[in-house]
């Protein structure tokens, strides 16, 4: 959560010596940046994860296109050699009827 927020870099000049509140505040920020860099990291690690695993998948689909594509290519080939026509397969249709309305207003 504190990832979110920035945390003011309280600065106390050297020798000067600083209330009890100003030294618990600044304490306090140092803590939460911190808790704020440890986020981070693990925020960029887990990006990094998960671009690498969105990659590797889109890599499996072109692979599959591709196979799917040559397969269909060598279909028609193969009808073409042996004087028979090659029928490109269609596509799935699906038609839904909704009967009932939305939340039953209709």
């Amino acid at each position: 959560m504190a990832a979110r927020y920035a945390i003011a870099n309280t600065v106390v000049p050297e020798g000067a010596k600083a209330p009890e509140k100003v030294q618990l505040k600044i304490a306090r920020d140092t803590a939460l940046s911190e808790e704020k860099e440890k986020a981070v990291d693990a925020a960029k690690k887990e990006k990094v994860e998960q671009r690498e695993g969105l990659k590797k998948r889109t890599q499996a689909y072109e692979k599959e296109y591709a196979d799917h594509q040559k397969k269909l290519v060598d279909l028609r080939r193969e009808a073409k050699l042996g004087g028979n026509f090659f029928v490109e397969p269609e596509a799935k249709l699906l038609f839904v009827v909704r009967i009932v309305g939305i939340i039953k207003l209709s």
